[in-house]
């Protein structure tokens, strides 16, 4: 589910017509616009296995300026649904190539399985051209935004201008927030804007059961 806000700013500016300069924290490189791929991907898909459910979810990190709106960045989707008791495998495309002053304490993925992400940087026209990496931290000049669920005991840093991918286990239905740690809004301090909006830098991870 896109979440409502960019649904709109969306709906308003027209896909074709979305053009991303610079970043929430950086600038954008390639691509320039919002494309259909971007939006049709970002979402979830599950397979079921003999043992244990397993679900794909895609995530796009785009830069304010491709929604028409400088300075909020957006994960895309915000809100999304996952089942209870599977394993759930993530992927995020981050189109802002801006580092953006991380704590300590979220630059180590944590509550992945085996405690790990793999990295593949860069992004230039949807095409990797580094290869994928798998690292359980990253350096603090490397870090764009992060993926961050305290409830779910959930902390993956985004370098700019990559795709990471983790999976993780859930386990009963509930109701879990996310946070970006990496103050990539508005204001003085970067901590305002669509870092204190649901639907940008924040969204709900629903278990379902």
């Amino acid at each position: 589910m896109i979440r409502t806000a960019v649904g709109r700013a969306v709906a308003a500016a027209g896909l074709a017509g979305l053009l991303g300069l610079a970043a929430g924290c950086g600038q954008i490189t390639t691509p320039t616009s919002v494309d259909a791929t971007m939006l049709a991907t970002a979402g979830t898909t599950a397979t079921a296995t003999a043992t244990q459910q397993h679900v794909n979810v895609n995530l796009s990190i785009l830069t304010g300026k491709m929604l028409g709106k400088a300075g909020w960045p957006t994960y895309v989707p915000a809100d999304f649904s996952v089942p209870a008791h599977a394993l759930v495998t993530v992927t995020i495309r981050d189109f802002d190539n801006g580092p953006a002053p991380v704590p300590a304490a979220n630059l180590k993925v944590q509550g992945t399985v085996g405690g790990t992400m793999t990295v593949t940087k860069a992004l230039l026209g949807n095409v990797a051209t580094l290869p994928a990496t798998k690292v359980s931290s990253v350096a603090a000049n490397d870090v764009a935004h992060t993926f961050t669920s305290p409830g779910l005991n959930l902390n993956v840093p985004v370098p700019p201008s990559s795709t990471v991918t983790f999976s993780f286990r859930t386990g009963a239905a509930g109701t879990y927030t996310w946070q970006c740690f990496a103050p990539c809004g508005t204001g003085a301090t970067g901590w305002s804007g669509p870092m204190a909006e649901n639907g940008y830098m924040q969204g709900v991870i629903t278990v379902t059961a």
